[in-house]
């Protein structure tokens, strides 16, 4: 367990409050007609190349002068806010083949694109599959998602259709959620850098179990930045199966940092308009989503495309802050646990 006398409030940019959001647009780009045509060259150079979407790379998509606003955007992720928003894809433009070209391209020039599952897709659709009758996975469904991060360095949003209302974006910075428990709850808080067992939704085909043998830290130091790793369903799964060991200590612990993520003045909401894409730093940044509700055509329905990326420069996480040990870091077998 993390001695208390080492706990100190972190003090960065990434760092933040909901009123600081509000009272700033410095995280806001916009694409405007060069960076579209940019856009468009690229999109015909793979395509005449014949080139499939997982084996295009930054070298494969130029973009001479958007990647100088990319590299702008890279900052933002790493040092600076720990996201951003880039607008004004124009959606309508293109087919959704096209689209996915595009959003993969202008993923090459932040990160790696890995897989989001087993199955090993490299784009997840985020809607509401309820006429399937498969909405196991929240993302796949209108339920609200509490807030969490993502296995991976950067998670990207394009907004490709809205609800018919709510679906609003939540996203928090995670130390200053760290603070605020620091500051309230100091108790607490070494029982959240021990951390939690994860149990996922399926039986990996890889090796690794289905349950962490280990405690994945919900706040840790690698190489002297503090990071957050947290995702709750994965969490919840193993409280089921192994009730008599989770202690009364753990359950205060959870319970404080979901009371936290909620705090209306740590939470921004964000509504995203089509042809948006948020981009956000999982080391940094929780995310969640409101409930929302949809429109009853499937051509309409609420469809957000997810990017998954890594980044080679960052530091690599430790193995046991990884649900996963067993698969490729830029490659597949990274699993969706939401």
């Amino acid at each position: 367990m993390v001695d208390e006398r080492m706990l100190n409030p972190v003090l960065a940019p990434w760092v933040w409050t909901a009123e600081d959001i509000t009272n700033r647009n410095d995280w806001i780009y916009r694409l405007d007609e060069e960076s579209i045509s940019e856009l468009n060259n690229a999109l015909k150079i793979v395509k005449d190349r014949g080139l499939p979407i997982e084996k295009i790379e930054k070298s494969d998509f130029p973009l001479p002068g958007l990647s100088k606003v990319l590299d702008e955007i890279n900052k933002q992720l790493e040092n600076g806010l720990g996201f951003c928003l880039l607008k004004g894809l124009p959606i309508d433009r293109y087919n959704e083949d096209d689209l996915e070209l595009i959003y993969w391209g202008i993923g090459t020039h932040i990160g790696v694109g890995v897989s989001q599952s087993f199955r090993g897709d490299k784009l997840g659709h985020v809607m509401d599959m309820s006429h399937t009758g498969d909405i196991r996975r929240s993302y796949r469904s209108p339920r609200p998602l509490r807030l969490h991060v993502d296995p991976v360095d950067i998670v990207g949003l394009l907004c490709h259709r809205t609800s018919k209302t709510g679906g609003t974006s939540l996203i928090c910075s995670s130390m200053a959620v760290h603070n605020s428990i620091l500051e309230n709850n100091p108790k607490e808080l070494p029982i959240l850098f021990d951390g939690f067992h994860y149990h996922s939704t399926e039986d990996p085909k890889n090796g690794d179990t289905i349950a962490t043998p280990y405690r994945i830290p919900v706040f840790a130091d690698v190489e002297g930045r503090r990071v957050c790793v947290f995702n709750g369903p994965p969490i919840d799964r193993w409280i089921k199966e192994n009730q008599t060991k989770f202690s009364e200590r753990e359950k205060n612990a959870l319970a404080c940092f979901h009371q936290t993520t909620v705090s209306k003045d740590l939470v921004y909401r964000m509504d995203l308009d089509v042809g948006d894409i948020q981009l956000l730093n999982n080391r940094a940044i929780l995310h969640g989503r409101t409930e929302f509700q949809d429109h009853p055509e499937l051509e309409k329905k609420r469809h957000m495309l997810r990017l998954w990326l890594m980044v080679p420069e960052w530091v690599q996480l430790p193995p046991h802050m990884k649900q996963r040990t067993k698969h490729d870091r830029f490659g597949g077998g990274v699993p969706v646990t939401n």
